[in-house]
């Protein structure tokens, strides 16, 4: 009859399912006890030694990027020239950017929309760090940009950011309008 083979498919089925599950599960609590050994940093109290080390790793893993180290701390990498105007403070700038943790989750874009932002730059309204990456650029530009917490939300992050985090931007700027004051 149908139904009883139904029934019995859908019997070894579960025992199939409860068996994946009790290994899922397994796998969740070894993973819970040896992962966190793993983390090289674990062993250091001081957040800002904490975070010098993660961009240390961050730059040692994508050691093809050529980045430049400006005094500010600021690490900045010039993927694309642009070959327009460059930017300078109280400039309007429209930009694409992305905004990624140094573990590459994304933390903010706009790429996906058809909205620049659309910002002054060195007023304050942008952290630090892409405000300072902005007067290297021209129109046309691609760049790439790593932000030490001391150039974005700092020792006390915010609501959304925890304090010490690092981030990674691309920033394609589209246009320019010079500052006429």
């Amino acid at each position: 009859m149908i139904f009883e083979d139904i029934y019995v498919f859908n019997l070894f089925a579960m025992k199939k399912y409860f068996f994946f599950m009790k290994t899922a599960l397994l796998i969740v609590l070894m993973s819970m006890f040896l992962l966190p050994s793993c983390d090289l940093s674990s062993g250091i109290d001081d957040p800002a030694e904490k975070e010098r080390l993660l961009i240390h790793n961050f730059l040692s893993q994508n050691d093809t990027i050529d980045f430049e180290l400006k005094p500010s701390g600021l690490y900045y990498y010039e993927h694309e020239a642009g070959t327009g105007l460059q930017a300078e403070p109280h400039d309007t700038v429209y930009v694409f950017y992305a905004m990624n943790a140094l573990n590459n989750s994304m933390f903010e874009t706009n790429y996906e929309t058809p909205d620049t932002l659309i910002k002054p730059v060195g007023e304050g309204e942008l952290i630090a760090g892409f405000d300072e990456a902005l007067t290297y650029m021209k129109v046309g530009g691609t760049s790439l940009i790593l932000v030490p917490s001391k150039l974005a939300y700092g020792e006390n992050g915010n609501i959304y950011v925890p304090p010490y985090t690092p981030f990674v931007f691309q920033i394609d700027l589209v246009k320019l309008v010079k500052n006429t004051d």
